[in-house]
């Protein structure tokens, strides 16, 4: 796959902000294209400041997850977002499988409230995480557009219970008023179609 056919692949919701099934067949698609990216063309690299303001995003990111800082780390997804979390490591129609966590805006506002009553079960006590973020690579997809994989480390340590998680992430961002935010988070763990310990706490 180029970073052309990559560029040429939109996502937009349908009318209205709903996600209908022709917006599943396309995220499927971006994150089919992002599995089989080759070399990262020079002419898809974004600008120098693009690609600075890109690596504070994702450290931001990882900060104020690990401070639990909620409210403030979904001020840096679009209205029209989705964060997805697969079930399997293989690219399988999102429509059709059942993925630990596939959210929409709405939805992550749900659980970022939930979580911040302090009386979600599954996270009392709560669960204290370090984020890591590498091998980050940046890809223009348009004008206003970047898609952006990093490997990910995560240290959490639930109940003096410690333990790790490790994968890649897949962001397509977007630019907006306020800078540069999140469309696309798809949280890839490396070992996703095992059963999972407790993973209510956000990725």
């Amino acid at each position: 796959m180029t970073g052309d056919a990559l560029a040429a692949l939109d996502l937009d919701p349908a009318e209205g902000g709903y996600l209908d099934l022709g917006w599943y067949d396309r995220i499927a698609q971006i994150v089919g294209a992002w599995r089989s990216l080759g070399e990262v063309p020079l002419a898809r690299l974004p600008d120098p400041d693009t690609q600075a303001a890109i690596q504070r995003l994702l450290c931001y990111e990882a900060r104020l997850l690990d401070q639990e800082r909620l409210v403030e780390w979904l001020s840096l997804f679009t209205q029209d977002c989705a964060y997805w979390i697969p079930t399997d490591v293989e690219n399988r129609d999102p429509a059709k499988t059942v993925a630990w966590e596939f959210n929409d805006r709405r939805r992550l506002e749900e659980r970022v409230e939930r979580l911040g009553t302090g009386r979600a079960y599954s996270q009392a006590p709560a669960t204290r995480i370090t984020h890591l973020v590498t091998n980050v690579e940046m890809l223009t997809g348009g004008a206003d557009r970047v898609h952006v994989l990093c490997n990910f480390l995560i240290q959490t340590n639930l109940a003096g219970r410690v333990s790790q998680r490790s994968g890649w992430n897949g962001y397509l961002l977007r630019q907006e008023a306020a800078g540069w935010r999140i469309m696309i988070k798809r949280v890839n763990l490396f070992d996703a179609d095992l059963p999972q310990d407790n993973n209510s706490f956000t990725l």
